[in-house]
């Protein structure tokens, strides 16, 4: 009997370890986008099987992450995606690394994202957009490419996405204590008022921190925000709309959009998506944080005016004559960017030839190798055109015409 009990100490026991990272491995390491990774995910076949048949519910199970020489023990790992990107044959994955064991990080990680690229047969667009956000000096989300294994059968190409969370507000805004939305796309929302009952508001923004926080504390500024925005010029003033909204950087984060011919952004071809809304602690200001721009680099004719007018805190914020200035200089600048040294293109080629070998032994992808060859072409199209349409359109407004 002591013995059945000492061996079952040594089986469980490890669970609540984590192995020791390689030499000086950081978060750095593992988002670093000239590499492609192999990531190792260890679950149980039943659960295995559940977690395929259930795909479409948010239900946890325990598993092993294995990263280089970093196994990490009993993590949660869960399907994830919208409606359109859950899948059973190619899941994409939520790890968290300290649900079953709190206070746990993996590489200053609370959480990772695996992506499984099931919107975008190119495969590369969400990494290419986070990168221009980046150096155009934007709030990004750090990512990387992988092969994934689960228990060591080939899942195929993933990307690796760093989680909008407590560690990531510490990173890109110097603190984790603000208030973070993720907003829920449910029909076409304008940015318009949305009524006084706050049920909407905890539908559409879902509060990732402060959840337990009452209704007030949580929503009434971002109720204000919206109603505001919509309210006359005579009745409102541009302090009254900055009290709730970092203008500045809405347009900058517009303009990007615009830029990048995103369909499914903050102007949208079905209305606002895929942000995250953010505010510090003691403050009512809010600011923007895009993700899962899968859907850029796809409107490559597009006016830098389309949509922009239709969204009540777009069509307000541009109504300011600086503000539409600068809306006009980040279009400039990053277009410039984009084509200075055929930035864009090389970028494309890079990313290309870092997956294109693990994306062609990917058998679960929804689409086939022809199409994924059909979609980087695109894109090298899109890197040959579109700064020039981009720039040749602010001249013209630049010009008065």
């Amino acid at each position: 009997m002591r013995l059945i009990l000492a061996l079952s100490i040594l089986f469980y026991w490890p669970v609540f370890r984590v192995s020791p990272p390689g030499p000086l491995a950081t978060s750095e390491d593992l988002f670093a986008s000239d590499t492609l990774h192999d990531v190792h995910l260890y679950i149980h076949s039943r659960d295995l099987q559940r977690l395929r048949s259930e795909y479409l519910e948010n239900t946890y199970f325990p598993a092993d992450l294995v990263w280089r020489h970093t196994r990490v023990r009993n993590v949660a790992l869960r399907s994830r995606g919208g409606l359109a990107t859950r899948d059973s044959v190619k899941p994409g994955f939520r790890v968290d690394m300290d649900r079953y064991t709190p206070g746990r990080t993996f590489l200053g990680l609370r959480a990772i994202v695996l992506d499984n690229l099931f919107q975008d047969p190119s495969m590369i667009r969400e990494a290419l957009s986070m990168s221009v956000h980046a150096r155009m000096g934007q709030t990004a989300m750090r990512e990387s490419f992988c092969r994934l294994y689960v228990n060591n059968e080939f899942q195929g190409l993933y990307t690796i996405v760093e989680d909008v969370d407590e560690p990531f507000l510490a990173r890109t805004f110097g603190r984790d204590d603000g208030y973070l939305f993720e907003y829920q796309w449910q029909q076409p929302f304008d940015g318009g008022p949305l009524g006084a009952a706050f049920g909407i508001y905890r539908t559409l923004f879902e509060a990732k921190t402060h959840e337990l926080a009452p209704n007030d504390e949580l929503y009434v500024p971002i109720r204000a925000l919206f109603d505001t925005a919509s309210l006359p010029d005579d009745v409102v003033t541009r302090e009254d709309l900055e009290r709730y909204i970092d203008l500045n950087q809405l347009v900058t984060a517009l303009a990007l959009d615009t830029l990048l011919g995103e369909e499914d952004g903050l102007a949208g071809l079905h209305g606002m998506n895929n942000f995250y809304l953010y505010r510090d602690a003691g403050s009512t200001r809010h600011s923007f944080i895009p993700w899962d721009r899968d859907r850029a680099f796809k409107l490559i004719d597009s006016s830098i005016v389309d949509r922009v007018y239709e969204n009540a805190l777009t069509r307000r914020a541009l109504s300011y004559g600086d503000l539409f200035d600068r809306y006009l200089r980040t279009l400039e600048d990053g277009a410039r960017m984009l084509s200075s040294g055929d930035w864009l293109s090389a970028e494309i080629e890079r990313l290309r030839a870092l997956i294109g070998q693990a994306a062609y032994a990917d058998s679960r992808k929804p689409y086939s190798n022809e199409e994924f060859e059909a979609a980087v072409q695109f894109l090298r199209e899109f890197a040959t055109v579109r700064s020039a349409r981009v720039l040749e359109e602010v001249a013209a407004y630049r010009g008065g015409r």
